[in-house]
């Protein structure tokens, strides 16, 4: 084969490489379906008590910020947002419980005050969300389901966040978080109010932040260095245990 051929296919191929890449960029410019991408926060935990008479139950309540973006070309549209919570200690096979997302809050103003909150948080009820090409919304949403009538204690409640799209007709999972809902747990959280926040257990966890775990066992020094002296007024700072 003469050099005049060999440069003959390599300008060709050269070409057929040129027309690929240009065509992928095409397609994702402008018809790669949608294509969600999730960012979530912390899962924060409530239970109310309610009193009606003398009928009392109680009120769980989640509340997950979540980001949306489509990475896709095509507008989408997320049509459902569900918390699946199951009970692993259980021995009942397949069990689960449904939370739907409900309304959209702002996340600052929920406390333990359920009804006054209702009023000044709620921005407004879940619906379908539209996500435009390369849109982000990032909405703070409440999650809740039918009240429980009895206490729940439970070593371990996994809660599992999914999505069902207008491209994805079977609900995919977004991320999970895990609660411990002991006695003593319970009791805090329907007579104090206490909340309780977890992270995505598909987020860093503390051994990814730092290795090894005792690092700062040798990054000290030996030398007393209270004997040190410089004229200056004191830096700590009065920790309040009540506040």
């Amino acid at each position: 084969m003469t050099t005049t051929n060999w440069i003959s296919l390599i300008a060709i191929f050269i070409s057929i490489i040129a027309f690929f890449v240009s065509f992928v960029a095409l397609w994702k410019s402008y018809f790669s379906k949608f294509t969600p991408i999730f960012t979530v926060g912390h899962c924060s935990f409530r239970v109310y008590p309610i009193k009606n008479g003398d009928e009392k139950w109680f009120l769980p309540s989640f509340i997950i910020p979540i980001s949306i973006t489509n990475n896709g070309a095509q507008i989408g549209k997320i049509e459902k947002l569900r918390l699946k919570v199951t009970f692993p200690d259980l021995p009942i096979a397949n069990h689960y419980e449904i939370f739907h997302a409900k309304w959209i809050v702002n996340g600052n103003r929920i406390s333990k005050n359920r009804f006054e909150w209702i009023k000044k948080a709620v921005i407004e009820d879940w619906m379908p969300m539209i996500v435009l090409s390369r849109e982000t919304k990032t909405k703070n949403i409440v999650f809740e389901n039918m009240r429980w009538d009895e206490p729940v204690i439970q070593n371990k409640i996994l809660c599992t966040l999914e999505f069902k799209s207008n491209n994805h007709k079977k609900y995919k999972q977004i991320a999970q978080w895990t609660f411990h809902l002991t006695a003593k747990t319970w009791v805090a959280m329907t007579e104090k109010g206490t909340s309780f926040s977890t992270s995505s257990e598909l987020s860093p966890t503390m051994e990814d932040w730092i290795f090894p775990k005792d690092l700062h066992k040798y990054t000290g020094t030996k030398e007393d260095i209270t004997k040190i002296k410089i004229e200056s007024s004191p830096s700590y700072l009065d920790y309040k245990k009540n506040e």
